[in-house]
């Protein structure tokens, strides 16, 4: 009897093939293609030859490394999910079948798909548009960092992006929301894990992987919120989020959570009572976990959830 029991306990080690078997399943999600919008669309600046595929297929990339890196979430492998919508004719018209769960998806928790709705560059705040564009004005993006007789000028690269996430049991949307972010050429920012310094060239790139940073954040905290997990002895608050989604430095607002409010004729839980009791910082960041240390007056934080300070 302890043979086989011994086999399992060394399998799981390695892999999380028996995760089940522990109660430690975590939820699966798969991201389906991206759309684009094309009217909103323009890649002028971007030296890309194919422009539209390039940018929904890189950005789905980046989606899916930002959650897989999350390490909240098992990612269906793109392969896997591209033969599922051919076979199965589920994209995103017709998500749903006749009875409300999404056909096909076997295994799967949560579909992420969208439509990128916005792209594009301005000059020192001044839209451009045109023959010219971008790339009229620089010469493209492989010159001298946007470079020959510009110099001195900075670009700014918006992009925006409807996101919708259904429950495939249900065929139900459990989050519908669009996100934007922008970069500028010489500045610089930061989003847990993703960095970007001021040295770089290459603002569109970099506001695609901002942006998937901030979904998947978005979508992965929306179903595992971050929190205190544990206070050591040494007041060193330890937070279930790792390098992926948090970075030294960065603080976070510590709220208590209350009891639940259900709405009576629906039964939903429409959300909870909230009470704000402090302001954590992260001091280090591991690959599944990260140090914090309150700031300001003391608090009790064990337990709280924790968010980023609305700008």
């Amino acid at each position: 009897m302890r043979r086989p029991l011994q086999l399992m306990i060394a399998i799981c080690a390695t892999s999380a093939i028996c995760a089940s078997a522990w109660g430690q399943t975590r939820p699966v999600v798969a991201i389906g293609p991206i759309d684009i919008a094309a009217q909103n669309i323009s890649c002028d600046g971007w030296d890309r030859a194919n422009c539209n595929e390039d940018l929904a297929l890189g950005f789905r990339a980046m989606l899916e490394t930002s959650m897989t890196r999350a390490n909240k979430m098992d990612v269906m492998e793109r392969g896997q999910i591209d033969v599922l919508l051919n076979e199965q004719g589920i994209g995103q018209l017709g998500l749903t079948d006749a009875g409300g769960s999404i056909g096909g998806l076997t295994g799967v928790d949560y579909f992420v798909y969208g439509t990128i709705t916005s792209f594009g560059a301005a000059q020192s705040g001044t839209n451009i548009s045109g023959s010219e564009g971008v790339g009229g004005l620089f010469g493209g993006r492989g010159g001298a960092a946007f470079g020959r007789g510009a110099q001195s000028s900075s670009i700014r690269v918006a992009m925006g992006v409807d996101l919708k996430v259904a429950d495939v049991s249900t065929g139900r949307l459990v989050m519908a929301d669009m996100m934007d972010a922008s970069v500028e050429s010489g500045s610089s920012f930061s989003i847990g894990g993703i960095s970007q310094a001021e040295e770089s060239a290459d603002p569109f790139a970099d506001v695609q992987r901002l942006l998937a940073a901030r979904i998947s954040e978005s979508i992965v905290t929306a179903q595992i919120p971050m929190r205190v997990i544990q206070v050591q002895d040494d007041g060193t608050l330890i937070v279930n989020y790792g390098d992926a989604v948090l970075a030294p430095g960065q603080q976070l607002v510590a709220f208590e959570v209350g009891d639940e409010f259900v709405d009576p004729d629906t039964g939903e839980v429409l959300g909870s009572e909230e009470t704000e009791i402090g302001t954590v910082e992260i001091t280090r960041a591991e690959a599944r976990f990260s140090r914090a240390t309150v700031v300001g007056d003391p608090f009790n934080a064990e337990g709280a959830t924790l968010r980023r300070p609305v700008n």
